[in-house]
């Protein structure tokens, strides 16, 4: 890697390898959440309950520790923000032009991918998501065929479905 500490300003010392290497572990996170939640959605299709609910543990711990990234990303971003003169608010695009020219391409290049697996972190989790609604409509579609009477269908203020178990048991209760 090319070593490139240019102070912008004479009292700012900045450290761009600091920056990138977290926009790095940032990058590898999502692209961990990936992995998992295409993982995740096979486990759906393959109605393997058991490998579920590991996975659903796993993304759980993957997407907190792509949260303490971010976090830690925006508290940086914060910070230079400040210190270039710019709103505290200001994302890594809108101070990029602040670094020095050469590293502006790399920076702008390793944002593009970060919002590429965000968006597709999002798309997996809406698709599983889907999925998994499916599911348990053609689950509740099964129990309602193997005993109508213990489902009843009815609505919410807002318009949803909603389905209420009546109570009875199949089983005999005397003894």
């Amino acid at each position: 890697m090319v070593k490139v500490s240019q102070h912008v300003a004479p009292d700012l010392s900045f450290s761009w390898e600091d920056l990138l290497t977290l926009l790095r572990d940032e990058l590898q996170e999502y692209g961990g959440l990936i992995g998992l939640l295409s993982a995740q959605q096979q486990s759906i299709l393959n109605r393997r309950p058991d490998s579920l609910m590991e996975l659903n543990q796993s993304v759980q711990t993957q997407m907190e520790a792509s949260q303490i990234l971010h976090k830690r990303r925006q508290g940086y971003v914060t910070t230079l923000a400040e210190r270039f003169g710019e709103e505290k608010n200001s994302t890594l695009s809108e101070i990029i032009n602040h670094f020095p020219d050469v590293t502006q391409p790399m920076f702008h290049s390793i944002i593009e991918e970060i919002n590429s697996l965000i968006t597709q972190v999002r798309k997996k989790i809406e698709q599983n998501q889907r999925l998994l609604m499916r599911l348990s409509e053609v689950t509740d579609q099964i129990l309602s065929v193997t005993d109508p009477s213990s489902q009843t269908k009815t609505y919410t203020r807002d318009g949803n479905l909603k389905r209420l178990s009546s109570g009875r048991s199949n089983l005999s209760e005397s003894a």
